[in-house]
């Protein structure tokens, strides 16, 4: 049987450790690899020969009001479609942050809303703003990069890797903004919104943020995504899409 990769897992929690101080801890005994945000937690159990071989297992996941959120945490994880053979645990972190975050939104939006207002929005059900983006890169290479554009648990696009990048993006307002502020403040030759629209896309692939290899797919998963709005709609959201990229 192989050996497990040492330097590749040594190098991975070394980078960890200087992206996350004081947050990451490793039990080498146990396999367990611990990440602490404020209050929140999160356990992996990490196999013998990661990353050649296997995943990191979830043993825990709570918010910082001692919520389990494994479950939610698992369902964003897959959404990543994470490669075997490759390094994920920056990946699954930062998931896991943005589950946490959006638990904390939601929290601090019902404890500061007072009777009368809840109230009022039991009675009126205004949907929460949507938002879509289309954000052309110079190019998008780096392993790292690409994980975190797939890692947002409640957005739905699609990504292209290569000369030039384009990642898509759609949901809640604050959902998208929070997650383009991330991946804004990573190092970027070029990275411009070249859209920004308040309707929310839907994409043929479905829910979830999808990887491909060609601009040809993008347009097709742009297309072909809301059965609802028709041909007509497909035709305007790819319209208004080449047309961000440059291509029209």
């Amino acid at each position: 049987m192989s050996q497990p990769d040492v330097s590749r897992f040594g190098m991975e929690l070394e980078l960890l450790g200087a992206m996350y101080p004081d947050q990451i801890g490793f039990n080498s005994k146990r396999r367990e690899l611990k990440f602490t945000d404020r209050s929140a937690v999160l356990q992996l159990r990490i196999p013998e020969l990661y990353p050649e071989v296997g995943s990191p297992d979830i043993v825990s996941a709570r918010d910082a009001t001692k919520n389990d959120v494994r479950d939610r945490t698992k369902a964003g994880i897959r959404t990543l479609r994470l490669a075997e053979g490759e390094e994920a645990l920056d990946a699954i972190i930062a998931c896991f942050q943005r589950i946490i975050k959006d638990t904390n939104d939601t929290t601090t939006t019902h404890t500061g809303t007072d009777s009368s207002t809840i109230a009022s929005t039991s009675s009126s059900s205004a949907p929460e703003p949507g938002k879509t983006v289309v954000i052309w890169l110079h190019h998008l290479l780096a392993l790292s990069k690409r994980k975190l554009a797939l890692s947002h648990p409640s957005l739905s696009g699609v990504t292209k890797p290569g000369y030039p990048g384009v990642m898509v993006f759609s949901g809640t307002a604050p959902a998208v903004a929070g997650h383009v502020n991330t991946l804004k403040a990573e190092n970027w030759q070029a990275f411009q919104v070249r859209y920004e629209g308040d309707e929310r896309w839907k994409f043929a692939h479905g829910e979830g943020i999808r990887e491909v290899e060609s601009m040809a797919e993008v347009v097709k998963d742009v297309e072909g995504g809301d059965a609802e709005a028709g041909a007509e709609g497909g035709a305007r959201r790819k319209e208004e899409f080449l047309r961000a990229v440059g291509i029209k």
